[in-house]
């Protein structure tokens, strides 16, 4: 995110389309209640008494202390009479019905409007006895905030009647200070006022209306939010390890006009503002202009500096004449700087460059997922747009509190909710908000960087045809026609990328195609879709109308012999002057259609100024993809690869089917045991239900493939791999599970060598997929999708920082906030639900901190426990014969299992904790089937290590090596309700021998193990050193196999052909038939 003082600016990179930690609130200390009225009650007395102390009103009606009316009733039974004083007291609490409600919200956008002396009134109602309530500001009582508290919780949505019933139950027990719920409701919507969160309504190209949250609106709290504030980076960081966005080549590389523009000392000189392209002077007198502001982090300490880029400038104090050096880019400290343009004005300083340059170098401007919002069966569909904010790191973004949502709809798409999404992003749009860490107001801009979704919505974000198209792919050319793609040539294009797309060209053709609609020819239309790959759904919808109106048009001024042009009634007129004449006509037919389209839509035509040039053009966000022209972002490139539904959903699901469709029933049954044995042990997963995944293996989602990705290739026994492709099968899984832990990596040391092992493994397992279904290649798109991950991490770094998980788990609360809205205005009532969300959740953010608790901790953050293996240093170094350990960053590392950890009482943090260690060796080569290395113990004794928990590097998964320890499948006794039945499950019954693999297909700390263990372990090995020639013999084969099927089929279209002949010949013979 970018930010600067007030005269000064800065960006923020977010991403249209996150689950969290949960706050612990640190509440005030309760403060004395104020004196109450409790609400009369029934007391144990006799009829007459009751009646003694009654009073009549004006009307002559009995009534109680409190004024209330008394009704008499003979015939009604004590459960009767306590159902209706419940109902009655519900009904007391009830300020709006559901449907005045929904009038209420639905009625006007501008809540603004709302009566703000009756608000206060009904407030004051609730605090007139004036005691002190300032500690719970800006609720008037303690109440008051916990009932926000209660209607606030995400994942504990409460309707309005489950709310009123608990603020009844409150008054019946006596509890102070309950406020009305229309009170409560008031304050609510003024709080969300004043924090500056508007719910606005947008009205899209299409005539669709939808609600959205201002993301601008909502990016200002994190400035202000002492709890987010700290995380925020504004500056590229220069880091040998890349582990989030803002470190990769995407921005070292893109235009430092959409990078951090100023950068200040706060500390020493917080008014003193150095900008890019601006001269400056440094401590040492000398002269620079920076170019670019970074912040270096020292690969040993952490520490972080920040520096510039600059362009060095000789100055000639005699002449006054300077020169700048554009050829070479020095990087200089930050703090070097000692005096900004403005200082060298004031101080009298006149440069003139010997070039075309001024003082400044160039001028500065100053100041997307479809869902159900069901809870039943029937799907009720959403599409929502959330984002987050890249400026912030990884492990933040990955809970649900640093998720936005901006707007959801039924009806309007992604694009026409990003078009209103995007009103207030770009390089200059500036924003206004408070920096809690710097205690000043600073403004900030938005600036779209990457769009992760589905594939089929990444497809309409780039105004793709999608992946059932010829041209499947959104982010290169690749493919055509299924006879060009069988040859060797087009055949081999598919396992590499592509030539790139652009949003450019994406544009223009978007523009060819609305031009040629107004020809009314509709298959000249799709010809140039299919052959482009392009077709854009905003564009479409005026497709389909400049088609039919060119129809209409031509046939009354050409074919229509009533209506047509005068010209063409002259029966003279023949031949090339005739067509010269239709050809003039459809001219002005399309130039007539072009100057309606650049009027629509009505609604914002007329909005554009009158001398506006966008008067007459076709233009982006009324007519086509706003998306396409969004400075920052190019969405061919930045829909990248994203792993959920590309690689677990696309890959590792195509292993899963091509393995259990080739099993019978007994297999099928023996793969579910073995799974249910796996160790899950710090895999991120939770215990492998084999049963599960075999009886539903047709209908599992991203978590289950991401389990089988890391544990089913040790349960890949011989009989399992019975197929005519059993030695194939093996090696997909192996290939799978390999490429797997790479993808999922959290940082990348070296990003040179992983990018090659990446490309190595991508190869391996598009190879392997063309041995044993060339097909596969030319029908899964995703598998060629695959090839541009190596692209998109290069330019934004580890893959797993745009999945989409976490969107999809927040996908919850947007849920429970539609199924408790009326359902009359859901775009609306959504969005003004979860803006009140995003309002309380800011309020006591600046109140709490966060607190985690942790047992023992390794020293890579992971939770280690009894039986956990791990890599592990010992304090003393080695020991004579050690063979076990191995060098790794510098000191001999050793791998191994916790048998205990010992705390010391007096120590309840555990600082100077000990744990035991099992110790084991490291196999010198891999295990030959699975190319992973072997743990084993040294010797028949269990060798154990004592060891400071400071000393426990980092947690790793092992498998057992059930085959070569030839494990059985026995019986166990299955638990139900906590206890032991009689019920038995089959079960892997482990052998004695301790031979154990280092599973390299885990996805935790893969980074980690790989850069622990020796190189020849993980360096990845080529399925085939020939690969062009496997390609050709794989389409050698995929051409016969093809061609074999069209023979067959224009075979078996002749005999179709010759029998019906036959038929209609013998049924001409039969007499009557003839003539």
């Amino acid at each position: 995110m970018a930010w600067k003082s007030q005269q000064n600016a800065n960006e923020t990179p977010i991403i249209p389309i996150t689950v969290g930690a949960t706050a612990s609130l640190s509440l005030p200390d309760i403060h004395p209640h104020r004196p109450y009225a409790p609400v009369a009650r029934v007391r144990s007395e006799s009829p007459s008494s009751v009646l003694q102390r009654m009073d009549t009103n004006e009307d002559g009606l009995f009534q109680d202390d409190c004024g209330q009316p008394i009704h008499f009733t003979a015939g009604e039974d004590e459960e009767q009479i306590l159902n209706q004083a419940l109902n009655q007291r519900i009904e007391d609490l009830n300020c709006y019905s559901h449907e005045s409600l929904g009038d209420f919200w639905g009625s006007n956008t501008d809540t603004g409007n709302l009566d703000d002396e009756e608000d206060e009134e009904i407030l004051a109602e609730h605090n007139e006895a004036g005691h002190d309530n300032h500690r719970w500001a800006p609720y008037q009582t303690k109440i008051m905030f916990m009932l926000d508290f209660l209607d606030s919780l995400p994942h504990l949505r409460l309707s309005d009647d489950h709310l009123k019933t608990i603020m009844w139950v409150m008054i019946e027990c006596g509890t102070p200070d309950v406020p009305l719920f229309s009170a409560l409701r008031k304050l609510q919507t003024k709080l969300t006022i004043d924090m500056g969160i508007q719910t606005t309504r947008h009205v899209s190209t299409m005539g669709n209306e939808f609600y959205s949250n201002s993301a601008a609106q909502m990016f200002h709290l994190d400035w202000a939010n002492p709890l987010v504030r700290p995380h925020i980076r504004p500056y590229v960081e220069v880091s040998s390890t890349i582990s989030e966005f803002y470190q990769a080549e995407r921005l070292m590389n893109t235009d430092v006009d959409l990078l951090q523009l100023m950068w200040a000392d706060f500390k020493r000189a917080p008014g003193q503002h150095f900008y890019i392209k601006e001269l400056a002077c440094l401590q040492d007198g000398r002269f620079v202009i920076p170019m670019k502001w970074l912040c270096i982090i020292d690969k040993t300490t952490g520490a972080e500096t920040e520096c510039a880029d600059v362009y060095h400038v000789d100055y000639e104090i005699t002449t006054g004449v300077a020169h700048l050096h554009i050829d070479k880019v020095t990087r200089i400290l930050a703090t070097d700087l000692m005096s900004n343009i403005l200082d060298l004005k004031n101080q009298g300083l006149e440069i003139r460059f010997d070039g075309v340059y001024g003082t400044e170098v160039d001028t500065r401007n100053a100041p997307s997922n479809d869902v159900s919002g069901n809870r039943s069966k029937q799907y009720n569909a959403h599409t929502n747009v959330y984002s987050a904010n890249l400026n912030l790191p990884h492990h933040k973004l990955q809970q649900e509190y640093f998720v936005r949502f901006s707007s959801t709809s039924p009806t309007a798409t992604a694009l026409e909710q990003l078009d209103g999404f995007v009103e207030d992003i770009g390089p200059d749009h500036w924003h206004d908000a408070y920096d809690c860490l710097l205690k000043q107001e600073i403004l900030f801009r938005l600036i779209v960087r990457v769009e992760p979704a589905d594939n089929p919505q990444q497809s309409e974000l780039c105004s793709h045809i999608g992946l059932n198209g010829n041209k499947f792919c959104r982010k290169c050319h690749a493919g055509g026609p299924a006879k060009e793609m069988e040859t060797h040539v087009g055949y081999h294009s598919l396992y590499k990328e592509g030539v790139a797309r652009t949003a450019d060209e994406t544009a223009r053709e978007i523009v060819s195609q609305l031009v040629a609609a107004t020809r009314g020819n509709e298959q000249n239309i799709e010809a140039m879709q299919t052959a482009s790959g392009i077709k854009d759904p905003i564009a479409q919808f005026w497709i389909q109308q400049l088609i039919q109106k060119a129809r209409s048009l031509h046939h009354k001024h050409i074919s229509n012999a009533e209506t047509q042009d005068s010209r063409l009634k002259d029966r003279k007129l023949k031949g090339q002057a005739r067509q010269a004449v239709k050809n003039e006509i459809s001219d002005n037919i399309e130039r007539e259609l072009v100057k309606w389209l650049t009027e629509q839509p009505a609604h914002r035509y007329s909005k554009l100024a009158g001398d506006s040039p966008l008067r007459t053009q076709i233009r982006p966000g009324d007519h086509y993809n706003k998306l396409l022209v969004l400075e920052g972002l190019d969405v061919h490139r930045d829909t990248i690869v994203e792993l959920l539904h590309t690689y677990l959903l696309g890959l590792d699901k195509y292993v899963w089917h091509a393995s259990h469709l080739v099993w019978n029933d007994v297999q099928r049954q023996l793969m579910a045991i073995r799974l249910q044995s796996s160790s899950v042990d710090r895999l991120s997963i939770f215990p492998v239900q084999g049963d599960y995944l075999v009886k539903y293996r047709n209908n599992l989602i991203g978590k289950h493939f991401k389990a089988l990705q890391q544990v089913g290739v040790f349960h890949l026994h011989p009989d399992l791999l019975e197929s005519e492709h059993g030695s194939l099968l093996l090696k997909i899984w192996k290939a799978t599970g390999e490429l797997g832990a790479l993808l999922f990596y959290h940082a990348i040391d070296d990003m040179s060598t992983y990018l090659e092992d990446l490309e190595v493994l991508i190869g391996n397992l598009l190879d392997v997929w063309g041995a044993i279904d060339p097909n596969r290649i030319l029908n899964k798109p995703k598998i060629h999708l695959l090839q541009h991950i190596i692209t998109d991490i290069r330019n934004g770094g580890p893959a797993i920082l745009f999945s989409t998980e976490i969107f999809e788990c927040w996908n919850s609360i947007f849920r429970m906030c539609s199924v408790l809205s009326n359902h009359h205005a859901p775009s609306h009532d959504i969005a003004a639900a979860i803006a009140d969300l995003e309002r309380f959740k800011h309020q006591v953010s600046g109140d709490t901190l966060w607190e985690y608790a942790h047992s023992l901790a390794s020293r890579s953050a992971d939770v280690c426990k009894e039986g956990s293996w791990v890599f592990y240093e010992r304090p003393d170094g080695a020991v004579n014969g050690d063979t076990a350990g191995f060098p790794a960053r510098g000191c001999l590392t050793y791998a191994g299992r916790i048998r205990r950890i010992l705390i010391p009482t007096s120590d309840p943090r555990g600082v100077n904790g000990l744990v035991e260690v099992e110790r084991f060796a490291v196999s010198a080569q891999p295990d030959t089937r699975l190319n992973m290395p072997v743990l084993y113990r040294e010797c028949a004794s269990i060798l154990v290590d004592v060891v400071p928990v400071q000393k426990i590097a980092f947690i790793f998964n092992a498998q057992h090596d059930c085959l070569t320890a030839e494990c059985t499948i026995g019986d166990q006794s299955v638990r139900q309700e906590r206890r032991i039945t009689s019920l038995t499950q089959k079960v892997v019954k482990h052998g004695v021998m301790q031979r154990y693999f280092v599973n390299m297909h885990a996805l935790h700390n893969a980074a980690l193990i790989r850069n622990t263990l020796p190189r020849h372990f993980s360096k990845p090995k080529p399925f085939y050193n020939d690969r062009a020639a496997k390609h050709q013999e794989f389409a050698d084969k995929v051409s016969s196999v093809n061609n074999k099927r069209r023979d067959a089929a224009a075979a078996k279209a002749r005999d179709t052909r010759a029998r019906k002949k036959q038929v209609q010949e013998l049924q001409m013979s039969q007499p009557g038939n003839s003539g």
